[in-house]
């Protein structure tokens, strides 16, 4: 086969590669999907010498058999989830066709991201984001394994992707083991402590820090129907400025309501104590 052929977009049967592109073409992302193993490893060898980029200047993020399904094909309209999130990061989906799956059960995929993509990926949210910036739960749609440490109290299980593996502070060991074995599904682990998990390699970590006051009050206020000041939460411990805490708080405060008569303001305070333990 003509090297530059996998350059060319045409309808294919044995694999597709879809990259990632930014304003001045370079290529940021790559994924491989392919009949087999071998013929991925050929694909993405190919691609690389046909394009003339190097390969140590790109990282495997994952890679592995995926199920097919009812998918007919690969297409990039077909990867409506993928795009959005390359363009979140100013990047164009791009591929070099189709490739049809008529007798295909699974597929071989590997997929790759430059050193500059993959700091982006792993590095500590912070600040507002600047244009062209994704939201951090976003890397969550890339299909690479992730940590999130979760100080924020979001249910992660309504914003990981169906198929996910979303493990809760598993133990390292069964994590590492885990990690290497082949799977179809890339895994997501929630923590309140990433550091727990420092000495296996995640390709990503998201750092979800608490509610701050402000957003925290804001909260409960709309659980309970009625203002509640700030000052009722004045040096608050962090690790209880998260959503589930609001949840569990507003239940409190609307069980010392209902089953004991207080007022408003009395159950609250109530509540903020027992809910630091000190009664």
């Amino acid at each position: 086969m003509d090297p530059g052929d996998i350059l060319v977009p045409k309808e294919r049967t044995d694999a597709v590669v879809m990259v990632g592109v930014d304003r001045d073409e370079r290529v940021e992302f790559i994924k491989v999907y392919a009949v087999s193993e071998e013929r991925a490893r050929e694909t993405l060898r190919d691609f690389f010498n046909a394009g003339g980029l190097f390969p140590s200047d790109y990282l495997i993020v994952s890679s592995g058999i995926e199920e097919v399904g009812d998918r007919k094909a690969i297409t990039t309209a077909g990867e409506a989830e993928l795009s959005s999130f390359l363009g979140r990061l100013g990047l164009k989906l791009l591929s070099n066709g189709v490739l049809y799956l008529e007798g295909v059960d699974r597929l071989y995929q590997f997929t790759l991201v430059s050193e500059d993509l993959y700091k982006k990926l792993s590095r500590k949210p912070g600040g507002e984001e600047r244009k062209g910036d994704f939201n951090a739960l976003d890397v969550l749609s890339l299909g690479v394994d992730v940590i999130v440490e979760n100080l924020r109290g979001i249910e992660l299980e309504e914003v990981v992707p169906e198929g996910s593996i979303l493990l809760r502070e598993p133990d390292p060991g069964e994590l590492w083991r885990i990690l290497r074995e082949e799977r179809d599904s890339p895994v997501v682990v929630e923590t309140k402590n990433a550091e727990t998990y420092s000495s296996l390699d995640f390709p990503a970590i998201v750092r979800l820090p608490p509610l701050t006051v402000e957003e925290f009050v804001a909260e409960l206020s709309e659980r309970l129907g009625f203002h509640v000041e700030p000052d009722h939460f004045a040096g608050y411990p962090p690790e209880r400025l998260n959503l589930r805490n609001v949840k569990a708080l507003a239940d409190l405060v609307k069980a010392l309501m209902d089953r004991r008569g207080l007022s408003p303001d009395e159950a609250l305070r109530l509540a903020v104590r027992l809910n630091l333990g000190e009664l």
